[in-house]
């Protein structure tokens, strides 16, 4: 529901009792689904074996406005969730307010200590004494990571076994008082290379690069990729960050017969490595307008910089060559908006905001992840869930495990 529209529930007896239902991710692609789990206002009724955990709800009594405020947390809590409670806020009405029984329903407090003066009481303020910031937006949750998946040999559709590189990705977008972004914190953990080209990796923002102020925590040692003072890519009309130049700097081969890095069952395994961006805003920006991470990230094969790979649709950036676009496997189509696809709609980069068992070498992702066609040939439609472990989703022969 957007913000500003309104739902007229009806009039009700006396005595009658409200509940409230959410269904995560209940509507997906532009269709209602089933979603992934029902929660509800009366936690007795929701799914955490623990009991002392299964409250979903905040429900509080404003007073001065005459309204009531609720708060859900679309997350199991028993899967990871923020716990932050404000996944869906809406308010409800009454009239009269006084048919409410407010019993048992708290009041919020008006006049807690603001230290730093931005507006937002301490209580609220992830930043108390920091007037520049107030609010932490993680994305996709507090804790687990999501997962970026990439196949290297676009635009041939070559082993399609999408672990080409496998980085998990974890943001937070800090905003001020007026809930507008000032910085992005963001974590890229490389799990695994199953190729033995020298591929980068960067993301861009929908925003010019001037807004951007600094960037740290890339990690270039080659000499193709060109930055501004400001820590942008050279050349880009969009904010263009490049994290590194050369993944096997950061996940060393391991020897052996191994193909790449952690995707060969029984080779020597390596610890991932971990950077740690920050980007910060030179001007406050809004949510809306900077979008939802992990943005528009991309793959560089082999150092050839012209040479991108994208997620599904997403616009490659202004260095890539795009005499590429539409050959061999690619159905691209840049004057439709359609990019990074074969005909039947499978793409070569994945974005899965969970942790993610990636493919071992040289097995198809279809082999492992027995709902994947339906799902990308669906355009999503279609088991959106397709990377979960339900019963006859997964072959686990074919899963790399670290072992």
């Amino acid at each position: 529901m957007t913000a500003g529209n309104k739902v007229h529930l009806g009039i009700f007896a006396p005595g009658t009792t409200l509940a409230w239902v959410l269904i995560a991710d209940g509507f997906r692609n532009g269709t209602i689904t089933s979603g992934l789990w029902t929660l509800y206002s009366d936690q007795q009724l929701n799914p955490e074996p623990n009991s002392a955990i299964r409250k979903h709800t905040v429900l509080l009594n404003d007073l001065g406005r005459e309204k009531f405020v609720l708060s859900f947390e679309d997350m199991r809590r028993d899967m990871g969730s923020d716990n932050d409670f404000n996944d869906a806020v809406f308010y409800v009405t009454a009239n009269p307010i006084e048919a409410v029984n407010t019993t048992h329903i708290p009041l919020p407090d008006y006049t807690q200590k603001d230290t730093d003066k931005d507006g937002i009481p301490d209580n609220f303020d992830d930043y108390p004494n920091d007037p520049t910031k107030a609010f932490n937006n993680f994305y996709p949750t507090e804790h687990p990571f999501g997962t970026l998946a990439f196949e290297d040999m676009w635009p041939s559709r070559g082993d399609y076994d999408c672990n080409d590189m496998v980085i998990d990705y974890h943001f937070n977008q800090i905003t001020n008082g007026s809930n507008k972004v000032v910085q992005i914190q963001a974590q890229f953990v490389v799990q695994a290379m199953g190729a033995a080209m020298k591929n980068g990796f960067g993301i861009q923002l929908p925003i010019s690069p001037n807004l951007i102020s600094s960037v740290t925590g890339a990690k270039l040692s080659e000499n193709y990729i060109h930055v501004d003072a400001n820590g942008t890519e050279t050349g880009q009309s969009q904010a263009t960050i490049i994290l590194f130049d050369n993944g096997f700097h950061l996940l060393p081969y391991s020897g052996g017969d191994a193909i790449g890095v952690n995707t060969t069952q029984g080779a020597p395994y390596v610890k991932p490595d971990t950077i740690n961006l920050v980007i910060n805003l030179t001007n406050p920006v809004s949510l809306a307008q900077i979008g939802l991470p992990p943005y528009n990230p991309f793959l560089i094969i082999n150092q050839q910089r012209g040479r991108e790979v994208h997620m599904i649709n997403n616009k490659p950036t202004d260095l890539a060559d795009m005499s590429l676009l539409g050959t061999q496997a690619d159905d691209s189509k840049p004057s439709e908006g359609r990019y990074y696809t074969t005909t039947s709609g499978l793409p070569w980069a994945m974005d899965v905001v969970a942790p993610f068992d990636y493919p071992v070498e040289n097995a198809e992702i279809s082999q492992a992840y027995l709902m994947f066609i339906p799902w990308a040939e669906s355009g999503g439609q279609l088991y959106f869930d397709w990377y979960t472990s339900k019963p006859g989703y997964r072959n686990p022969q074919y899963i790399y495990v670290h072992q």
